[in-house]
């Protein structure tokens, strides 16, 4: 979510950002003003609580404040650093969620009737899940109506937030191969969902391009079947 340097949105960010480092409240009003939608949109994607989200955006703005002078501009652009900022402080409340890991049933361990080389792993690059901003509205939707929350959270963990298996395993405190059928599972569920609303789930291979790496990578793509 990196903005190119010449991007007048992002020099706003960064002189409104370097204000805050001296302690400008005003200044960091502007940037709450200016990014509350998307930091709010991001948290309730996973956490789908309206309450435990503001409570959530709060907290991330609240990082925001007092840790603005952690912000080296020369290493990215101050959206790139509030996306970090807003993934370890979501994770941190995925951790707290005491009605999540009570979910978390014994039932959902690992199943040895399926075996693990069937639960194919992609790796789309964080923030190019989708091609368009209405495909991404698309997948949201979907995403919301997944019956599992834990398959969820797994699934956005892995192909949103661009966690490693390992990572979400310590985050869910689960086996990684059970990370892998949730998130597997996700994937066929929201193939089902996406079908009846008349759209394929598809992975297109293209080149994708970060703030941090240039990888050719799986990008998930909602396409559509209607004529």
């Amino acid at each position: 979510m990196a903005s190119r340097v010449d991007d007048p949105s992002s020099q706003e960010d960064t002189q409104l950002a370097m204000l805050v480092k001296s302690g400008d409240e005003y200044a960091f009003q502007m940037l709450y003003n200016k990014h509350y939608n998307w930091v709010y949109s991001k948290a309730y994607r996973t956490l789908s609580h309206h309450q435990e989200t503001e409570e959530v955006s709060e907290d991330i703005f609240m990082k925001v404040w007092q840790k603005t002078d952690k912000w080296d501009p020369s290493q990215g652009s101050f959206q790139a650093w509030l996306n970090t900022v807003a993934k370890h402080t979501i994770i941190d409340a995925i951790r707290k969620k005491d009605r999540i890991r009570e979910s978390l049933q014994a039932s959902e361990e690992d199943d040895p009737s399926v075996p693990l080389i069937e639960h194919v792993d992609y790796k789309p690059t964080p923030d190019k899940l989708a091609e368009s901003a209405e495909a991404k509205e698309i997948l949201e939707r979907a995403l919301q109506q997944v019956t599992k929350p834990n398959h969820r959270i797994a699934w956005i963990l892995r192909h949103i937030e661009g966690c490693s298996i390992a990572e979400i395993s310590q985050i869910l405190k689960r086996k990684e191969g059970t990370v892998k059928i949730w998130i597997f599972r996700c994937t066929k569920e929201l193939r089902q969902i996406l079908s009846r609303k008349g759209f394929n789930y598809a992975y297109n291979v293209k080149k994708t391009h970060s703030s941090w790496e240039n990888n050719e990578d799986e990008v998930l793509v909602p396409v559509s079947t209607r004529s």
